[in-house]
């Protein structure tokens, strides 16, 4: 009981992160003519994964098939790795925002620290799938 809580609480986290930070569109779409998916599950899983550690694109979409937050903000559709790196591209600014009013706690205020821990974050992503491109 205590796990479901605590769960609770970290997904009620990332959606008042989420939310509080502003996004351009609701719906993204990863290549001409592909699905759209919703920005913010998108930005969700992302904020979520990289708050605990997991930045690799490919590790990111295997944890939404067995970590049950990242199963329930995907609602059982698993983003391909190429549509998490391409999000991530076009939305990097945002990500960090979003992180960061995660590790602040607060949707009114973001520390510098925050930012720049984000911003470290979202490098070691691009760092991450960069590595695993190679091989």
């Amino acid at each position: 009981m205590a796990n479901q809580w605590l769960a609770s609480d970290l997904l009620s986290r990332v959606f008042h992160a989420v939310g509080a930070t502003p996004w351009s569109g609701l719906g993204f779409q990863a290549e001409p003519g592909g699905p759209t998916a919703a920005t913010r599950m998108l930005a969700s899983v992302l904020v979520l994964a990289y708050s605990r550690g997991v930045v690799g694109s490919d590790e990111i979409a295997e944890a939404c098939g067995n970590v049950p937050e990242l199963e329930y903000l995907c609602s059982g559709d698993v983003p391909e790795p190429r549509v998490l790196r391409r999000f991530r591209r076009h939305h990097t600014p945002a990500l960090v925002e979003g992180l960061a009013r995660f590790w602040t706690g607060s949707v009114d205020g973001i520390s510098p620290l925050a930012m720049e821990r984000a911003r470290r974050c979202l490098e070691m992503a691009v760092a991450a799938d960069s590595l695993a491109m190679d091989f």
